[in-house]
């Protein structure tokens, strides 16, 4: 289990600062002889089995979806969804240029209920918290106890789409939590090999410092004052941080402050002294010489450093 609510916040941070733009992708009921291929090249997202049974196909490996499953594929992931093992599948634009068939209360005979939702990755690298996960997870339903958020989420967003004229928005956010705790079931389920943040997930000290770190990266943190914020001595800390993230504490608040300021300079009317006031520098020259150390080169010239704006 995660160590404590400070932890479960870090996971939100990083769906929120992964900056993922969702949209819905289908919601049909699908019978007979069915099969379409999901092109994931630029985007990710989960199906959700609202009924029924089917199969997924990718890289020549073939999973079971049933009832309640939950599934989330990673960006570049194709995949295909069938009603059989042997079924052909045909592009998907075949299924989205089609109207939503038979009603949910109809319950036809081996028929689906599939709900899918797209995630739109940045351009750039995936926040490496997605770098850590493999292309492909499911989480089954009948895994869920009884009193599991994930369940509970599951029947809201089940009884909210049934209503055709419902608003988008609830369905928007109820997606959303349901990626949330998809992804933090998962977790649970398959502890971290290796350093990264799914381990710091487990460390209740190491993720409230995170979680410092993310919201107020542009302080002036310093180790000592890191470690008393959490509760630890500094080399408990370091120790902590190292074990668990592979990197220290301050060289963790660099990389995240520089990724801050590239996407602020992805703006050209930010002048590169307020992209560095901004993250957490006290000048351009500050900014420009950590960058240089950690990405080899000056910024960009899209963030200028002449006249700031107002």
């Amino acid at each position: 289990m995660f160590a404590h609510a400070g932890v479960m916040d870090l996971l939100s941070g990083i769906l929120k600062r992964a900056k993922l733009t969702q949209h819905k992708l289908l919601q049909r009921t699908l019978s007979g002889a069915w099969g379409y291929n999901f092109p994931c090249r630029r985007s990710g997202g989960f199906h959700v089995i609202q009924r029924g049974r089917c199969y997924m196909r990718m890289d020549g490996e073939l999973s079971i979806l049933e009832q309640g499953d939950v599934v989330f594929v990673m960006r570049g992931a194709d995949h295909q969804l069938l009603s059989s093992p042997q079924q052909k599948a045909a592009p998907l634009q075949r299924l989205l240029d089609t109207k939503p068939g038979a009603t949910r209360r109809a319950a036809q005979e081996n028929s689906v209920d599939l709900l899918s939702v797209r995630y739109e990755f940045p351009d750039g690298d995936a926040h490496p918290f997605f770098q850590e996960l493999p292309v492909l997870l499911i989480v089954r339903g009948r895994d869920l106890a009884a009193h599991d958020p994930l369940l509970h989420t599951l029947q809201l967003l089940s009884q909210e789409s049934q209503d055709a004229n419902g608003p988008a928005l609830v369905l928007e956010r109820l997606t959303d939590i349901l990626l949330y705790y998809a992804l933090r079931r998962w977790i649970e389920l398959h502890p971290a090999e290796r350093p990264g943040f799914r381990s710091a997930m487990k460390d209740e000290k190491v993720g409230a410092a995170l979680d410092l770190l993310h919201r107020r990266s542009a302080e002036p943190w310093r180790l000592d004052s890191l470690a008393r914020s959490v509760g630890l001595s500094r080399a408990s800390l370091a120790t902590r941080f190292r074990d668990t993230l592979g990197a220290t504490p301050i060289e963790y608040l660099t990389r995240l402050r520089l990724e801050s300021g590239r996407t602020l300079m992805a703006d050209r009317s930010i002048s590169l002294e307020r992209v560095a006031q901004h993250v957490g520098y006290s000048s351009a020259f500050a900014f420009s010489k950590a960058y240089k150390r950690v990405y080899g080169r000056t910024p960009r010239p899209s963030a200028r450093s002449n006249s700031a704006t107002p």
